[in-house]
């Protein structure tokens, strides 16, 4: 009886310690992976940053080294219509909530960001400006994962769908779970 209640308690912890594992799974992967699930949004820049992960704080400075050394989330805000942001709520938008209240974090990874860098989109871009994003609309176990895999500014692609994508899928198989 003991060697089973023994058995039985390593294994329930074995696997929460599994199921809790950090990383993406092969639902994630596949979602993120396929390029049907991205969509392409006009969006007002409204603030760009990166998060110190020794602070946990937002910085701004994108002359700062640090700056390409993380994955840069773009905040943004909707301008076209309620239907363009309905996918990232995950919920029916309230009609008397103006579209310029609802602001999302969309991410570029790491080495998209240094495409958009050595693109000088960084050098160019302006807040307040309107950009078009390629961008995933995923909400999977409450968690947002909307991620930029192409990116134009006044007419300029500076980070093109293939490469993007190609960056997004490399940087998730790197990052597997072990579920």
């Amino acid at each position: 009886m003991k060697k089973t209640t023994c058995l039985t308690t390593l294994l329930a912890i074995l696997i929460t310690c599994f199921a809790s594992c950090s990383g993406y799974n092969k639902p994630m992967r596949d979602h993120l992976g396929n390029a049907d699930n991205y969509h392409t949004c006009e969006v007002i820049l409204e603030d760009l940053y990166y998060i110190d992960s020794s602070t946990n704080e937002k910085k701004r400075d994108i002359t700062d080294q640090d700056f390409l050394n993380n994955d840069i989330f773009l905040e943004v805000s909707f301008f076209n219509s309620i239907d363009d942001l309905r996918p990232f709520l995950g919920l029916t938008p309230s009609k008397d909530t103006p579209l310029e209240t609802y602001k999302f974090q969309f991410r570029v990874t790491k080495s998209n960001s240094r495409i958009l860098a050595s693109n000088d989109y960084y050098a160019n871009m302006t807040v307040g400006e309107k950009i078009s994003v390629k961008v995933s609309d995923f909400i999977y176990m409450d968690s947002e994962y909307f991620y930029v895999v192409q990116l134009e500014y006044n007419g300029k692609e500076y980070l093109n769908f293939e490469e993007g994508l190609k960056n997004l899928v490399d940087m998730m198989n790197k990052n597997k779970s072990l579920l």
